[in-house]
This record gives C-alpha cells, structure tokens and sequence, in this order.
C-alpha cells in the first residue's frame, strides 16, 4: 500500500525547493545587473582618468616645447654669433616629445580604451593643425616616412571623408 500522504509530502517539498531556486535565481540576476552597473562606472572612472592623464600629458609636453622655444630664442639674442646647434638639438628634442604625447593619445583611441566621441571633440583641431599647419609637417608628417602613424590614421580617418 502506498501512503498517498508520501507522495503530497514529496510534492511539496518540491514546490518549495523550486520555489527557493526561483527566488535564488532572481537574487543571482539582481546582484548581477548591480555588478555589471558597478563595473561600467568603474570602466567610466578608468576612462576619465586616461583622459585627465593625457590632458596633463600633452600640457606638460608643450610646456617644455614652449620653455625650449624661450631658450632658444634667448640664446640666439643672447649670442648672435654663436653656433646654437646644441640648442636646437633641445628643440627638436622638446618638439619630438610633444608629438610623441599625440601620437601615445591617439593610440588610446584607435585601441578603442578611450571615449572616442569625446576624444575628437576635444583634440580634433589640435592635431588637425599639427599635422597641416606646424611649421615641422614636411619633417614629420610626411605620409609614407612618418614614425607618427597613429596620429596619421587618426587624422585620415576624421578628415578624409570619402573613406
């Protein structure tokens, strides 16, 4: 004989270990929608520091280009006949390095670890004048020998609109 009050128990206590698993589950879903929030705030928070980093950055970079520009200048006044070549061995160092922080900024956004739309608002004009309108563009910018090829792509990219 079998004790139908067995099977009632039994199906009981499946309904309610269906019932925690159902709860659990939602909780499991809840905690995950938090984490996934937390972690796109942290993404934010790591992507306005990188941009902070390369405003400071590209502001120290033409501090120094701006300091070497006053040397030189100074110098040339200073010592009308004398060689400035070690001066302009600076110079150009100062310049290479105030390139170099454009081209390390526009690494991040081609590698996507930046706000992209943010990043062309910003910068557009600057390395728009950099590479059509600096002085240096034919030493540097040249488009098949240029050691700066990311600031190249980047610029194509926003100015070249056929592609």
């Amino acid at each position: 004989m079998d004790n139908p009050y067995l099977e009632i128990i039994a199906i009981a206590i499946s309904l309610v270990t269906l019932i925690f698993t159902l709860i659990d589950r939602k909780q499991q879903q809840k905690r995950l929608k938090e984490s996934d929030k937390k972690a796109e705030k942290a993404l934010k928070l790591s992507e306005g520091d990188i941009e902070l980093t390369i405003r400071n950055l590209l502001s120290e970079a033409r501090h120094r280009l701006n300091l070497s520009i006053k040397d030189l200048h100074t110098f040339k006044i200073e010592n009308p006949d004398k060689e400035i070549g070690i001066m302009e061995k600076l110079f150009y160092s100062a310049l290479e390095d105030f390139i170099n922080s454009y081209e390390r900024a526009c690494m991040l956004y081609i590698d996507g670890k930046i706000d992209k739309d943010r990043f062309k608002r910003e910068y557009s004009s600057e390395i728009r004048n950099l590479v059509e309108n600096g002085e240096y563009k034919d030493k540097y910018f040249p488009a098949h020998t240029s050691k700066f090829k990311a600031i190249l792509k980047v610029y194509d990219k926003w100015e070249n609109l056929e592609k």
